[in-house]
């Protein structure tokens, strides 16, 4: 039986207050009471709340890729091109979960519009994150130019997520896949065609 550190406790603590409450709206006693640590602990782990978001963030971010990476090749197989077009499902089924807030990263960025802020710069760091797993496989798809294929197909999942979140659009995800089939035909083909 592994234990969990109290480093590791006040991040998932943080992270599910965070995303369900918002940034600034929970206070640093809020995420002590939830793990049951005093302030003495906290200051052992990190230097300020700010510094617990960073970390907070980059371990969404770490863990995020590497669940969404691992769902995309369950689903699209050795396919590429279906590892891509399977990011829709998943924020589809996202966007239904009970617990949806939007994106954590999206809602960082947001609460920290500075573009200088150590917190806004880790939430930015989540989508190049992204874009270079989807440029890999739009690199082994056999895109000419996969940056540009991975940058549309990125701005059309940022699109979907804000249009969920902001708009309340619940055909925002079918609306981007549909965008990110045409995107995908210019870059790659139509289907069956290679």
């Amino acid at each position: 039986m592994t234990t969990t550190s109290s480093r590791e406790r006040l991040i998932d603590a943080a992270t599910a207050l965070f995303y369900e409450h918002g940034f600034h709206a929970v206070g640093l006693d809020q995420v002590l009471d939830e793990v049951g640590v005093t302030k003495t602990t906290f200051y052992n782990h990190f230097e300020s709340k700010d510094d617990l978001i960073i970390a907070v963030l980059a371990h969404k971010d770490a863990q995020e890729v590497e669940q969404w990476s691992k769902i995309m090749l369950e689903r699209g197989g050795r396919e590429p091109r279906r590892q891509i077009m399977s990011l829709f499902d998943i924020l589809a089924e996202w966007f239904e979960e009970p617990g949806f807030r939007g994106c954590m990263f999206i809602n960082a960025a947001v609460a920290f519009p500075s573009p200088n802020d150590p917190i806004h710069t880790t939430a930015a760091h989540h989508g190049e994150s992204m874009f270079k797993v989807v440029c890999a496989l739009a690199k082994e798809a056999g895109a000419a130019k996969p940056e540009v294929l991975a940058k549309q197909i990125c701005m059309l999942l940022s699109g979907a997520l804000v249009s969920r979140s902001v708009d309340l659009d619940r055909t925002a995800v079918e609306t981007a896949r549909a965008m990110g089939e045409m995107v995908m035909e210019r870059h790659l083909g139509a289907v069956g065609a290679r």
